[in-house]
């Protein structure tokens, strides 16, 4: 085969026309790269390496990129590659990316489960799911929520004062009040006795400051 032309298409990337017939594309730079030109023969061996090249390179660009943006488990970065490359290119990047040091789900895990106690106010099991929803394994995963001074009742009356008490009645919270409240902390992953935990805490918190009052 020969290269009778270069066709430039978005993205730095050359559209190769072989034997005048549009053909495979490759990024700019492995074309760049390589030995050929237009007017260079090569056969179907040199065209599928040369393909397999540009498609790893263009696979750690698009990782380096995602990772700019924010941190991936390896698991998680795999799955995203593979939206735009096959399951061996998108595995072996992946792989690559975690021998140099850039991704590492022991901190990822570590880290990701701070920010969900701290930030969202999830308590441990909510924050375990997460993460194993991030592709973490599960003994990393409880790893990183026991590594947590995370208190369950602490969470849930911090998301009390937060989000679900903005709004009084004339009496106080009435007991509709305190039924949808518990229902929302059982969809934010909260167990029954850990929500009836924290609401009697606020109660009692409310009481107490009627008394000052």
């Amino acid at each position: 085969m020969v290269i009778t032309e270069l066709i430039k298409k978005r993205g730095r990337l050359f559209q190769l026309v072989l034997d005048g017939e549009p053909s495979v594309t490759v990024d700019v730079r492995t074309f760049e790269e390589s030995p050929y030109k237009v007017g260079s023969s090569l056969s179907d061996e040199q065209l599928e390496r040369l393909v397999e090249e540009s498609r790893r390179r263009r696979s750690r660009e698009k990782a380096l990129y995602l990772l700019s943006l924010r941190d991936y488990s390896r698991s998680e970065l795999e799955k995203k590659l593979r939206r735009d490359f096959d399951e061996n290119t998108a595995r072996e990047t992946a792989g690559r990316i975690e021998e140099l040091g850039l991704i590492n789900d022991t901190s990822f895990a570590r880290n990701r489960a701070k920010d969900l106690m701290k930030r969202k106010l999830y308590p441990s099991r909510r924050i375990f799911q997460e993460l194993l929803a991030l592709g973490v394994d599960r003994e990393t995963a409880q790893e990183a929520v026991d590594g947590l001074d995370c208190d369950d009742v602490k969470q849930a009356l911090a998301l009390l004062s937060k989000k679900y008490y903005n709004k009084k009645t004339n009496n106080g919270h009435g007991e509709e009040d305190y039924r949808r409240t518990a229902g929302a902390h059982a969809r934010y992953g909260f167990d029954g006795e850990t929500i009836r935990r924290a609401m009697n805490d606020l109660k009692s918190q409310e009481q107490d400051m009627e008394l000052y009052d």
